[in-house]
């Protein structure tokens, strides 16, 4: 196989970086905190016997379900940058 230009090197590693640039940004935004099922601007983590408010919900999150788990502590930062949230 023939050695690749600089040219096209540069274009190929121009072109991954945006990949996984973008690979990035879709996991921070689609992501879904560990056990929890995501299903749009719901985040269902009911029944899981959490004792904390699961970190990675996110932040388009309009619903999020904690009923039957057994958290005892909610910190000021569990729901920071969840402006969407309306029901809890």
């Amino acid at each position: 196989m023939p050695p690749i230009g600089p040219e096209k090197r540069a274009a190929f590693c121009r072109a991954w970086a945006l990949v996984c640039a973008l690979l990035v940004c879709a996991a921070s935004v689609t992501g879904c905190p560990h056990k929890c099922s995501c299903s749009g601007s719901h985040v269902d983590c009911q029944g899981l016997g959490l004792k904390t408010v699961p970190k990675g919900i996110p932040r388009n999150a309009e619903r999020l379900d904690l009923n039957r788990n057994n958290i005892t502590r909610v910190t000021k930062v569990d729901f920071s940058g969840l402006k969407n949230l309306r029901i809890l």
